[in-house]
């Protein structure tokens, strides 16, 4: 409605896709049961997303997870104590819809013996829960002088319930000190409204709505919902279009069955909005909102704005880029352009949706005919058995849309010699194009083989100027098994931040310590974080009193074997260093990272003072790595201070001290603690105090 009267729409492309119970139209409702100590994991029992907080990232992961022999995925809460379920079903089971109990027990289900299993809905556009809506300023007005929009329908990102109340206060208050002279609506606006909604009873006997809206849903299911590509949005739009008239048709005797009607009508509008607007945006973003097949790589330099639409003079509808206000507080790696002018977008078609024939569709045709049918002769390649020949002239096309095309086929039929076509690819002069070779490469890692050939190709394939490209060499190096220390040493040195993370991921792989406390030196945040991760991920140290002992044994290979270990405890050293530096470091995370990641190497050197001395750090996270720290550091030392931190004011704090404390549990102030803590507001620390005592 606010796009038929004129109002910009924003976001339009940015799906609402919830994370919902298999077989109940209803929430899972992670984000409720994760503060008591509920978590989503796969069929392994593996907790699979490190945050269960709604978002574009966690739903890719979702989908990730149940696409994989990992799935089904649940809703984990049989783990919890008895109470603190209880506490979660007067909330899901009243609060948030009273069916879903009645749906549990008509299965037999309870949270205390089943998990929840979940699933993924169809998409939606929301405001309130992710990025669309009708573009509002901050008083709630939209672009149409005295329309206002609050709530689910304002593109306002992820304000809920309470935004909803802000907002609808904010529209009202300036609304009300913004008086406008009444004017008589326009005759022909009225007369659309109420042909809109009484049309169907002029065709009682017309296609019901729940067909129409049935065939519609599943066109969208099929077409727009992601992983979007510019084939399957085209064929939607069409359809959406074709579909005005089947619309129009539809039957109806009742006030109801009128309404049901009027909103198929809707729903059309804003399928095909959804539609077009993920065309026009040709990258990926949003983690699984807006996740583009054929754009699989973010593109800030071109798409750093908000994607408005709007229906212009002639009726028809329209697309202009709004810059992003410039932030608040600096966000490291995005940087929205200056200026508060749109800038009006160009809608392409990429791809014809006219059926062929059977012929047409298996000849290959020459680069003189139109890069559609081209593209339509490579697709149908997938049905052929082709073999790697049959993909040349495609992967060589003038087009770099058949390119993209072809890599992507060619992925998806793997022939023999898949892995050279795609690293080749790699060095496409279309980014696009090498966006698609890295997705392939990505998903047959696995199959890849691990020759030296394939180790020297990707190696010449490092010296891109496109940092996408350098990053999946780098993985795939790690994932194959191909990569050496010094690849991952060289690669610790690029100038793109996710490159160098991939490559302290690769030193991880080569236990490489003095590689990874190079690392520790990066001027990039992440970078630190994860050295300080992958100095904790490589196995403990060993006691040189032991190696020595073995060097003086009788027995020569044992002897052997005792000097090449004690040559590698400089790399206890090492490790030990790196860490005391990073625990001193200017940023909270990676003083966090370093003190979490001493617990796993026994917290040697001076690394039990520095977590004592982080105890009184004013963020959190510092204080629950020095509590995990202190967990293997030598009890006359780590009790006194775990006993006080067992009290802290943040659960994730006593969490860790409490788990800490876990190691003693013979001592009696260690046990009087842990008695203490089984009584704690937070179920997480009491089931770990309870676990402890037991």
């Amino acid at each position: 409605m606010a796009y038929h009267a004129g109002a910009e729409l924003s976001g339009i492309e940015c799906f609402q896709i919830n994370p919902l119970i298999k077989d109940y139209n209803g929430p899972a409702c992670a984000y409720v049961a994760n503060p008591f100590g509920g978590y989503q994991v796969n069929n392994r029992g593996e907790r699979f997303v490190d945050c269960d907080y709604w978002s574009g990232q966690m739903m890719a992961e979702v989908a990730r997870e149940l696409d994989s022999d990992r799935g089904p995925i649940y809703l984990k809460l049989s783990h919890l104590p008895d109470e603190t379920i209880s506490a979660i079903e007067g909330i899901l089971h009243t609060t948030e819809r009273p069916s879903r109990g009645t749906f549990h027990a008509g299965r037999g289900h309870d949270y205390r013996t089943h998990d929840v299993e979940m699933h993924i809905s169809e998409i939606g556009l929301c405001g309130g829960h992710s990025a669309s809506g009708v573009w509002v300023d901050e008083n709630g007005q939209t672009t149409v002088p005295g329309l206002y929009a609050a709530g689910d329908l304002a593109c306002v990102p992820h304000n809920y319930m309470i935004g909803a109340f802000v907002f609808g206060d904010l529209a009202g208050t300036h609304a009300a000190a913004s008086p406008r002279a009444l004017v008589d609506l326009p005759l022909d606006q009225i007369e659309a409204a109420r042909e809109l909604i009484y049309r169907p009873l002029r065709t009682p006997d017309g296609p019901p709505q729940q067909q129409v809206e049935y065939k519609l849903r599943r066109f969208v299911n099929d077409y727009v919902a992601p992983p979007k590509s510019a084939a399957k949005l085209e064929i939607a739009v069409e359809t959406f279009q074709r579909m005005t008239g089947e619309i129009d048709g539809m039957g109806a005797r009742t006030p109801h069955e009128l309404m049901r009607c009027a909103e198929v009508s809707f729903i059309r509008d804003c399928a095909e909005m959804a539609a077009r607007a993920s065309l026009v945006r040709t990258e990926s973003r949003w983690g699984l909102y807006h996740e583009r097949a054929d754009h699989p790589e973010r593109n800030d330099e071109e798409w750093l704005y908000h994607l408005n639409l709007r229906r212009g003079p002639d009726g028809e509808m329209e697309f202009v880029k709004r810059p992003v206000a410039e932030y608040l507080f600096p966000v490291e790696g995005f940087r929205p352009s200056a200026g508060n002018e749109a800038v009006a977008v160009r809608e392409v078609r990429r791809f014809g949706v006219t059926a062929q024939s059977q012929d047409s569709v298996r000849t290959k045709e020459s680069s003189s005919a139109p890069a559609s049918n081209r593209i339509v002769a490579v697709l149908a390649l997938a049905d052929a058995q082709p073999t790697l020949p049959d993909f040349a002239p495609f992967l060589d096309d003038a087009d770099p849309g058949v390119r993209r095309t072809a890599v992507t086929t060619l992925t998806e039929v793997a022939p023999a010699g898949v892995a050279d076509a795609l690293v080749d690819a790699l060095a496409d002069p279309d980014r696009s194009v090498r966006s698609a070779a890295a997705a392939g490469l990505r998903e047959l890692a696995d199959v890849l083989p691990g020759s030296e050939d394939l180790a020297q190709r990707l190696r010449a394939a490092y010296g891109s100027g496109d940092p996408g490209v350098r990053d999946v060499v780098v993985e795939l190096l790690r994932v194959i098994d191909l990569g050496s220390a010094a690849d991952f040493r060289a690669a610790a040195e690029d100038v793109d931040v996710t490159v160098r993370l991939q490559a302290v991921r690769g030193l991880v792989r080569r236990d490489d310590v003095p590689g990874l406390a190079a690392a520790a030196l990066d001027p990039a945040r992440e970078v630190r974080v994860a050295a300080a991760h992958g100095l904790g991920t490589i196995g403990l140290p060993r006691d040189p009193a032991d190696d020595g002992d073995l060097a003086r044994d009788d027995d020569a290979p044992v002897r052997a074997g005792a000097l090449e270990r004690l040559a590698g405890d400089d790399d206890d050293l090492v490790r030990a260093g790196a860490l005391e530096r990073l625990a001193g470091d200017d940023d909270v995370l990676v003083r966090a990272a370093a003190l979490a990641a001493a617990a796993a190497i026994g917290c040697p050197g001076a690394l039990p003072s520095l977590a004592i001395a982080q105890l009184d750090d004013p963020a959190w996270q510092v204080r629950e790595g020095a509590a995990k720290a202190l967990g293997a550091a030598a009890p006359e030392l780590a009790v006194p201070v775990l006993l006080t931190a067992a009290k802290d004011g943040n659960l994730d704090v006593r969490r860790a001290a409490v788990r800490s404390l876990s190691a003693w549990p013979e001592r009696d102030d260690v046990r009087s603690a842990l008695v203490e803590a089984g009584s704690d507001v937070d179920a997480d620390v009491r089931a770990w105090a309870r676990r402890a005592l037991a």
